[in-house]
């Protein structure tokens, strides 16, 4: 029986990219196929101690010269695991625009690209659309839940669409988490960033090109972000500096408090944040009136 291996993103793995490529495996080996997962990329702060500590089945290496693959939280060729061989690809899952004419031309209907706040939503109508909802396992519908909740910024953020919030209440039947889950998760996050803020900075850190050159753009997302900002101003320039760019920023979600704090000491990047999304900067601090994502900024950069 063909190998079937799916996988993320090689740079690190988030919580989303985590609970899709773990829940669309048991679907596949569901449905009896011959199917495993492998994550490359280091677990990033998006995925708490506590996650860890849960039965998570994955390999970081294929062991395995033929194979096919599927993707799942990326589209971007550029940034596929680098065992990944692209004419080997058979299925992908996103949530970001600007490869989905690519790969509707290669894969046709199995090329899942659509614009909802987390992929994960799309792998959990996978188990709808294929009877299989009632088969999930308590990990995987605990991962699934979690990461809705996570990429949405708890259905705060724009990107937020009626899909997540339907998957998440449908989910929930299925999960076994403490009702007050959603702001410990959250919680989690901070303090565990606070242990070593650079390298969760580090493992949560992506460029984005702008007329030639690049903007390291770092996200941590907290359920308070306020004092971890403020009290770890020079970790963060430190890691975002590390990158030899000139051009930088940490954008970190405050969740409880429904807007981001930003820093940043370059003067170009505080001006394009206030054109932008409205930032609002007081010295290097900037802040806004509701909560963004990365991926939104990187859009609007993109765009602008």
């Amino acid at each position: 029986m063909e190998k079937i291996i799916v996988t993320t993103g090689q740079p690190f793995t988030d919580i989303d990219a985590l609970a899709c490529a773990l829940a669309y495996t048991e679907l596949l080996q569901l449905e009896g196929k011959n199917v495993g997962t492998v994550l490359p990329g280091p677990l990033n702060k998006s995925v708490t101690e506590k996650i860890k500590k849960w039965k998570l089945n994955f390999s970081i290496k294929p062991g395995y010269k033929n194979a096919k693959y599927i993707l799942v939280d990326i589209s971007d060729p550029k940034f596929f695991a680098s065992f990944v061989k692209e004419k080997d690809v058979i299925e992908v899952f996103d949530h970001r625009a600007g490869f989905e004419t690519y790969w509707k031309e290669k894969l046709s209907n199995n090329a899942k690209i659509e614009m909802v706040g987390s992929c994960a939503t799309l792998i959990w109508e996978e188990y709808n659309k294929r009877m299989h909802s009632k088969d999930i396992s308590e990990i995987n519908a605990n991962l699934v839940y979690t990461a809705i909740a996570s990429n949405t910024l708890n259905f705060q953020a724009s990107v937020t669409t009626k899909k997540d919030k339907k998957a998440f209440k449908n989910i929930s039947k299925f999960t076994n988490l403490p009702k007050n889950w959603i702001e410990t998760y959250f919680k989690d996050q901070e303090k565990e960033s606070l242990e070593n803020p650079i390298e969760a900075i580090l493992k949560d850190t992506k460029g984005t090109g702008e007329v030639g050159s690049e903007i390291v753009v770092g996200q941590l997302e907290f359920w308070d972000s306020r004092n971890f900002v403020f009290n770890n101003l020079k970790d963060i320039e430190i890691a975002l500096t590390s990158f030899g760019k000139p051009k930088w920023f940490l954008t970190s979600p405050s969740i409880s408090e429904g807007k981001n704090y930003l820093f940043t000491k370059n003067p170009e990047i505080k001006k394009l944040l206030e054109k932008i999304i409205d930032a609002k900067f007081d010295g290097d601090i900037g802040t806004t009136d509701k909560l963004w994502l990365r991926k939104e900024i990187l859009k609007k950069i993109q765009e602008k």
